[in-house]
C-alpha cells in the first residue's frame, strides 16, 4: 500500500509547540471537509505556505483520486451523491502528503473515531469544533463560526475511506449562505523503517461542489492563502496524531487518565482507545524512542489529567 501513495515526502518533526489555531480550524483528517466547504477563512500561519509546492489542483490527479474510489462498492444513495459531486465539481484539491511517527493501530483508531481527538482538544483549549457521532458512520459537525456540516463514511477499509459532506457556511464572508458538497477520499499506508520505528503516510484528495457561489471567487479563494492554510493544518493535524503516539509509547497511564475525562465519547470507545495506546509501548520495545519534541499541550493536558475527575458524559 505504501506504494500506492506517490510522492510522499521526508518525515519532520513537527510535534513541538504550535499555535492553537493550528488545530482550532483543522479538527481532524475529515473535518479538514469544513475547511473545504469554507470553514478555512482563518488568519494565515506563517508556516502555511511551506506546504503550497505540495497540494495539486492538476487534472491527472484529480482523475486518478476519482478513478481510486470503488463505486461499485458504495450503496446506491451514496453512490448517487458521490458521483454528483465528481461530475461536478467546482474545486479540486490533493492536500500535501504527509508521513508521521505514528504507531499503526493508534493511527487507524483515531482515523475512525475523529470525535475522541476532538475531544482531547476540547479538553486542551484549543478548539471550538463540536463534532457529534450520530452512529458509526454519520457524524454532524460544526465550527462555531457559521460553518455546520453532516458527513457519512460512505466506504471505509484499513487503509481508505470515502467520506461524503453536505453542509452550509451562514457568516459575514458572503451576504447570503452558501451551501455544498464534498467528497474526500483518505489514504493511509503503514509501515517500519530501518530504525524500528512505525511511520504513516497519508494522503487526502477533495472534490468540492458549491451551490450558489461563483467559481471564480472559490478559485481566488482556495488556490490563494485559504488553501495554503487548509494543508498547513491538515499537516498539523497528522502531526498532533504522531503526538498521541509518542505518549502513549512512554506515558500510557497518562492516556488512560485522558481518556477517563472525554466527555462526549462513550465508554465503550473510550475503553478502546485505551486498550490499542497500551500496547504501542510493546510494539517499539528495543527500539529507540522518538527523539522529536513533545507537544506542550498535549503534555499539559496529561498533567492535568493526573487530578482532574473522571468523565461523567456517555455512556
Amino acid at each position: 500500500m505504501v506504494a500506492s501513495i506517490h510522492g510522499a515526502p521526508a518525515r519532520a518533526d513537527r510535534t513541538g509547540a504550535r499555535p492553537a489555531a493550528a488545530y482550532a480550524k483543522s479538527a481532524f483528517l475529515w473535518l479538514a471537509l469544513t475547511s473545504v466547504l469554507l470553514n478555512a477563512f482563518v488568519a494565515p500561519n506563517a508556516s502555511a505556505a511551506d506546504a503550497a509546492s505540495k497540494a495539486s489542483t492538476a487534472r491527472s490527479t484529480r482523475d486518478e483520486a476519482a478513478r481510486s474510489i470503488s463505486l461499485a462498492r458504495l450503496a446506491p444513495e451514496a453512490r448517487e451523491r458521490v458521483t454528483a459531486v465528481l461530475n461536478d465539481t467546482s474545486l479540486y484539491r490533493r492536500l500535501p502528503i504527509e508521513t508521521v511517527d505514528c504507531e499503526p493501530d493508534l493511527f487507524a483508531f483515531i482515523a475512525n473515531n475523529p470525535d475522541v481527538m476532538v475531544n482531547i482538544w476540547q479538553l486542551m483549549g484549543v478548539t471550538n469544533v463540536s463534532l457529534d457521532r450520530l452512529d458509526a458512520d454519520h457524524f454532524r459537525c460544526s465550527d462555531g463560526d457559521g460553518t455546520t456540516a453532516k458527513v457519512e463514511v460512505v466506504y471505509r477499509s484499513r487503509d481508505m475511506q470515502v467520506i461524503y459532506a453536505e453542509g452550509f457556511y451562514d457568516g459575514p464572508l458572503f451576504p447570503k449562505t452558501v451551501r455544498g458538497q464534498c467528497v474526500m477520499v483518505l489514504k493511509y499506508a503503514g509501515a517500519r523503517a530501518a530504525n524500528g520505528r512505525f511511520e504513516e503516510t497519508v494522503r487526502l484528495d477533495t472534490f468540492l461542489h458549491v451551490d450558489n457561489i461563483g467559481l471564480e471567487i472559490i478559485a481566488k479563494l482556495f488556490q490563494g492563502v485559504v488553501g495554503r492554510t487548509i494543508d498547513h493544518n491538515f499537516g498539523e493535524t497528522v502531526a498532533f496524531m504522531g503526538s498521541m503516539s509518542h505518549t502513549a509509547e512512554t506515558n500510557p497511564r497518562g492516556i488512560a487518565r485522558v481518556a477517563a475525562r472525554l466527555n462526549h465519547v462513550d465508554q465503550a470507545r473510550r475503553e478502546q482507545f485505551v486498550a490499542v495506546a497500551s500496547h504501542v509501548a510493546d510494539k517499539l520495545a528495543g527500539v529507540k524512542s522518538f527523539d522529536g519534541q513533545e507537544n506542550p499541550a498535549l503534555a499539559e493536558v496529561i498533567q492535568s489529567s493526573a487530578v482532574a475527575p473522571a468523565s461523567s458524559g456517555k455512556h
